[in-house]
């Protein structure tokens, strides 16, 4: 069978008279695969410890299999599967970038004073991908590869919105108890885990080791239950169960909007009020359409929206105020003692050493040993060292730095090629709406800090960007059908 054009990349022939009626086990396969990363992921520390990072990117090798499934049973279905397919070339390119960079290692093994280092050396081959460390680089890529395909199965396998729906759903719920745990967590111990696990972090909440990391992960949740309330209140065929999730979901909406500024996480609160302003005024411009097309007023549903956000406002400060009371001390010490040019200088010293290699960069993973080249560290014993970094603050800047212009480049086009191929921003409705523009703000929240550093940020990302690709696919191949 033909597979569809590319100018009508949602086109696709029926899958048989009942297909809709039921899951193929592949489809349960993946969905249940990406819903427990996310969730082991979430509680084990947002991904931050080393063995955690490990179990993740085993359990999402899984997902290599689970694509060889869904493309040998499409083909056996006589499904085309080359769209889809052809959106993994950047993703290829990439791989291949990383390992060839591991064969021409940058950095080699010397000894000073009895210790091991790793010392520059110069690659053997200067104008080919090279790495300062082949295993850093090799594990990095292990788990970005791990967590990618695995959302990206979703593409593949999934042939109903609902299931997406019920996805993104069961997400949400986890962060709702995630938001829960870690509200009462911050108020009665210290600690993660209620003290049972000391924190290497001072700015911590529930699970998550750095509250920057956990405000992305709940941005990404409040976009995704933001899109099922808009979803649910449009549903007039399912008005009943609509009405029974919505009080639910502004609940959850709630509970998880103030944690941010619980746990302290500035950035983060403006982000959450960025989305839920966006949110509101969505439903201000509805209602006021409505109402006045029907004579009624419009000043009912505004209170009524001005309370809840009095309501969200004031219960966040009441439960933070003493963490909001010390943030504030530490941003006035800090912008006294020039925090802001401390970051600036890490922002020109991460330029300095992506210029030097800005083709393929010094390695996947690489960041904080090459930064020593720009930043010197004195080799006494006991030593001290301010100012040092293993992560540049912001995703963007890192990714030149490590892997170039060329591999960043093929890190864009892995966003970029499915979302222009499956024309979502053309079609997408309220629901890929709200999860690609969480996604957005993810991105340029990366610019000055490092989102993508956390597994679970990055399960949560690529798991809302494929969920609201394959959403918009779903509902222009409903339209072409009717």
């Amino acid at each position: 069978m033909t597979p569809p054009s590319s100018s009508h990349p949602t086109a696709a022939p029926p899958h048989g008279k009942h297909a809709g009626h039921r899951l193929r086990p592949v489809e349960w396969v993946a969905v249940i695969h990406v819903g427990l990363l996310l969730l082991g992921a979430a509680w084990a520390f947002g991904g931050g410890a080393t063995w955690a990072r490990t179990l993740i990117a085993a359990w999402g090798s899984l997902g290599a299999f689970v694509l060889i499934a869904a493309i040998r049973g499409r083909l056996h279905r006589g499904e085309g599967v080359r769209q889809p397919l052809r959106w993994l070339v950047p993703w290829l390119g990439f791989n291949l970038l990383v390992l060839l960079s591991c064969l021409n290692p940058s950095f080699s093994e010397q000894t000073f004073s009895g210790q091991s280092l790793m010392a520059f050396s110069g690659p053997a081959h200067p104008a080919l991908p090279s790495t300062a460390n082949a295993h850093t680089s090799l594990e990095h890529l292990w788990l970005f590869d791990a967590i990618y395909l695995s959302a990206f199965n979703l593409l593949l396998t999934v042939r109903r919105r609902r299931v997406l729906r019920g996805l993104l759903g069961f997400a949400v719920g986890n962060a709702v108890i995630l938001s829960v745990f870690g509200t009462f967590q911050k108020l009665g111990s210290d600690g993660l885990f209620f003290g049972l696990v000391p924190s290497p972090n001072a700015r911590y909440f529930a699970t998550f080791v750095y509250a920057n990391h956990w405000a992305a992960f709940v941005v990404l949740m409040l976009a995704a239950c933001v899109g099922l309330l808009m979803f649910y209140r449009r549903r007039n065929a399912e008005a009943q169960l609509a009405y029974s999730l919505l009080p639910l979901g502004v609940l959850g909406l709630l509970l998880m909007a103030i944690t941010p500024l619980i746990a302290g996480s500035r950035a983060g609160t403006l982000l959450v009020m960025l989305l839920l302003a966006t949110g509101a005024a969505q439903i201000l411009l509805k209602l006021r359409r409505n109402r006045r097309a029907a004579g009624q007023s419009t000043a009912g549903p505004l209170l009524a929206l001005l309370a809840f956000a009095v309501l969200a406002g004031g219960g966040a400060i009441v439960l933070g105020r003493a963490t909001i009371r010390e943030r504030w001390q530490d941003t006035s010490a800090q912008w006294r003692a020039g925090l802001l040019g401390e970051r600036i200088a890490l922002y020109d010293d991460t330029r300095r050493i992506a210029s030097a290699q800005p083709a393929f960069g010094w390695g996947l993973g690489s960041f904080g040993q090459v930064l020593q080249l720009q930043r010197p560290r004195p080799l006494e014993d006991n030593r001290q060292y301010e100012h040092s970094y293993v992560d540049a603050h912001s995703d963007w800047l890192q990714s030149l730095a490590e892997v170039g212009s060329i591999g960043t480049l093929l890190l864009i086009l892995c966003v970029a090629w499915p979302l222009l191929g499956s024309q979502a921003l053309r079609h997408a409705g309220p629901l890929p709406a709200y999860l690609l523009g969480g996604c957005g703000l993810i991105t340029l929240y990366a610019a000055v800090e490092f989102p993508f550093g956390n597994p679970a940020v990055a399960i949560a990302f690529w798991t809302c960007f494929f969920s609201a690709i394959q959403y918009v696919r779903l509902s222009s191949r409903s339209r072409t059908r009717g």
